[in-house]
């Protein structure tokens, strides 16, 4: 199973993400704060402007109005922003308001013996701007069409290295691979005892090491309300 550690705001420290000792830090009793989120993340990250619009705040609702990011359906699992050619570092979500049975968050953590040779992999952005899993509802055809070439000829080394150990660069959502080289990493990726599922309560305030997991969303079926707050950083160089 995934390693993480909880912590609560009082104490909250994310010096082991920073140091790669772990990967994903749960904070809980967080502030409904943007600025007291935003102060805390920037003492350890460059906080990263967001897709579509490049917002320090998304909005994940479950109906995505005025151009939000939606949040009722499963998601593919998938590397924020992993489509770029500087992918962010860590990414963290906060509950606002959640109200019945919502769907849980799913991470894994991505450093597994990798069962492909390393290579240059691409990303597969056809499939990926027509899923309809995918978060983002475009506005227009011109839009998505802008979006694909804006992320096309963007390539990342498949194994990776950071001061922890080696790691695979790979996503269900977007890696472009043969089928059987796919198949053969999430047979070893997406192990169901490796998974750790966060059910969300208000207040909790989840950051994990981008690059080092992978993540999704469980679809809710059984009603129930969540609006989560998104922002994302980059290491400090």
């Amino acid at each position: 199973m995934m390693n993480y550690i909880t912590q609560d705001w009082n104490n909250r420290d994310l010096t082991p993400l920073v140091n790669n000792d772990i990967d994903l830090i749960v904070i809980k009793n967080t502030p409904a704060s943007q600025l007291k989120i935003f102060n805390f993340l920037t003492s350890y990250y460059e906080i990263a402007p967001q897709d579509p619009m490049d917002k320090i705040f998304l909005d994940i609702t479950m109906t995505g109005v005025h151009h939000e990011l939606y949040g009722n359906t499963d998601l593919e699992w998938h590397i924020d922003k992993g489509y770029t050619k500087r992918p962010v570092n860590v990414t963290g979500l906060y509950a606002l308001e959640i109200e019945g049975k919502v769907g849980r968050t799913m991470y894994v953590d991505n450093r597994i013996d990798c069962p492909v040779e390393n290579k240059k992999i691409t990303v597969d952005m056809e499939r990926f701007t027509s899923n309809q899993r995918y978060g983002y509802r475009f506005r227009t055809e011109a839009e998505r069409r802008w979006f694909r070439r804006k992320h096309t000829n963007v390539w990342h080394d498949l194994i990776q290295e950071d001061k922890k150990g080696k790691y695979v660069y790979y996503c269900e959502a977007y890696t472009e691979l043969p089928i059987e080289e796919k198949q053969a990493i999430e047979k070893l990726l997406y192990e169901p005892s490796r998974i750790y599922y966060h059910q969300w309560e208000k207040g909790d305030f989840v950051v994990a090491n981008n690059k080092v997991t992978n993540h999704k969303r469980e679809s809710t079926s059984l009603g129930g309300q969540r609006h989560l707050w998104k922002i994302e950083g980059f290491d400090r160089v």
